[in-house]
């Protein structure tokens, strides 16, 4: 019984996840933050892979990825 409710709750959170990504491309700036802050520990990781100092690279996936959601 626990898994499924643990599934629900997955399921829950991508759907929230999902409508604050659609607000967030109709331009939304809250819905942006909300997104971005969702995906920092990912933007972080990501930016060790590039050939950039990992500052300049969280700024540059981060610019990329607003980019993608509003245009």
């Amino acid at each position: 019984m626990q898994k499924s409710e643990s599934k629900e709750t997955t399921q829950l959170c991508n759907y929230a996840f999902s409508l604050t990504v659609e607000q967030a491309k109709e331009g939304d700036n809250e819905a942006l933050l909300r997104v971005l802050e969702e995906m920092q520990s990912e933007i972080d990781s990501l930016a060790g892979f590039l050939k950039l100092p990992k500052e300049e690279g969280i700024q540059e996936i981060t610019a990329e990825f607003i980019e993608k959601i509003r245009g």
